[in-house]
């Protein structure tokens, strides 16, 4: 999200439907895309999504502007998932994968801990991306501007641009590791 990201998290707790909006909007589709390679059914992805962005709605009171979003969202997103999953889970296969991938904790000062470990290693790893790759990918994800506007802003064109920041994105992907569902969430969310 933008600078103006703490604007957005201030005007959200004092029940702002415009800023709720802008929120939802730029997160909802990465949280889409993330869901959907688990779930495999579109209705169940757009369900979970939903699901994230109406407890961000009633717990908006409760956020601290001073502390990051993206952490608070990652927790809500990730105890979300996990949720679904148990729900889900009728087959011991599904329960002993959970067992296996996952700890079901839900310690807030854990997730905030867990969620700056994981961006405390993905900035390393940024910072190993070639200087015009690094460029492209921090305007896409941390300035939040569209393939056009780089491609405009750079001089270079839309296809450069598309292709730098999916070669960067599977250069974080390898780095990062696949191991762990929080892993891909973290990708998918703030990646």
């Amino acid at each position: 999200m933008p600078k103006e990201e703490k604007d957005y998290i201030i005007e959200l707790k004092k029940g702002s439907f415009s800023a709720f909006d802008h929120i939802f909007s730029f997160y909802k589709e990465r949280l889409y895309a993330f869901a959907i390679g688990y779930l495999k059914v579109s209705e169940d992805a757009q369900e979970l999504v939903q699901e994230v962005f109406v407890k961000v709605w009633e717990n908006r009171e409760t956020i601290d502007e001073t502390r990051s979003f993206n952490s608070y969202l990652f927790t809500i997103s990730k105890n979300t998932i996990l949720n679904y999953f148990r729900k889900r889970a009728t087959e011991q296969s599904y329960i002993d994968y959970i067992k296996q991938h996952t700890h079901l904790t839900y310690n807030k000062a854990e997730d905030e801990l867990e969620y700056e470990a994981l961006l405390k290693k993905a900035n390393t790893v940024i910072e190993q991306l070639p200087s015009r790759q690094k460029e492209i990918y921090r305007l896409s994800r941390e300035k939040g501007l569209s393939n056009e506007e780089i491609a405009r802003k750079l001089r270079i064109s839309k296809k450069t641009v598309e292709n730098q920041v999916t070669l960067a994105m599977k250069f974080l992907r390898e780095q990062l590791g696949r191991e762990k569902l929080y892993v891909l969430l973290f990708i998918a969310l703030f990646l």
